[in-house]
């Protein structure tokens, strides 16, 4: 009887982790790498930024000052408003994983998020993964992605945190 009793529990309990929803992720604080790119472009130090970048058409057109990479990451007349010194200059930074990139080991994607807008736009956290999934809010406005490589020298920003090259195929999901 203690046996069956035994199998009875154990089969509930079982029963009821199968039925548990994910709940909704938390973020996470900047990895080392990330947190070097982001602190290169608040510091607007270029030399920093173009470290921080993996080798490449964009990085090469950083390095020759594009207006329109410039414009991209600094803004332009004064005006921050989503360009991504615009959302990196609203610390704490929430981060998170892009489930929707496959990331490999050579690239993956984050979403950042400045704290305050993660916090207006992010689901409550009893509501499951299914029913809210990532990103919440609204693209340039409460979050942006930023894609890095791995390189000979380490994790380099990719994409500028969204940049795309002008004639670049655009990526729709």
């Amino acid at each position: 009887m203690k046996r069956v009793l035994a199998l009875a529990s154990t089969t509930a309990v079982l029963g009821l982790s199968a039925c548990a929803t994910e709940t909704v992720p938390m973020c996470r604080a900047p990895m080392t790498y990330e947190m070097a790119a982001f602190s290169a472009i608040i510091s607007h130090n270029e030399t920093a930024v173009a470290d921080a970048m993996a080798p490449g058409l964009l990085q090469n057109a950083f390095i020759s000052r594009d207006p329109m990479v410039r414009s991209h990451v600094w803004g332009s007349d004064g005006n921050t408003r989503g360009t991504v010194t615009g959302m990196l200059s609203q610390p704490p930074l929430c981060i998170f994983d892009d489930p929707g990139f496959v990331a490999t080991e050579t690239s993956r994607q984050v979403l950042v998020y400045p704290q305050r807008a993660h916090d207006r736009v992010a689901p409550p956290v009893e509501t499951a993964l299914a029913d809210a999934p990532l990103p919440w809010g609204t693209y340039r406005g409460d979050y942006m992605t930023c894609r890095f490589e791995q390189t000979a020298t380490g994790w380099k920003l990719a994409d500028l945190c969204g940049y795309r090259m002008p004639g670049a195929p655009s990526v729709t999901g």
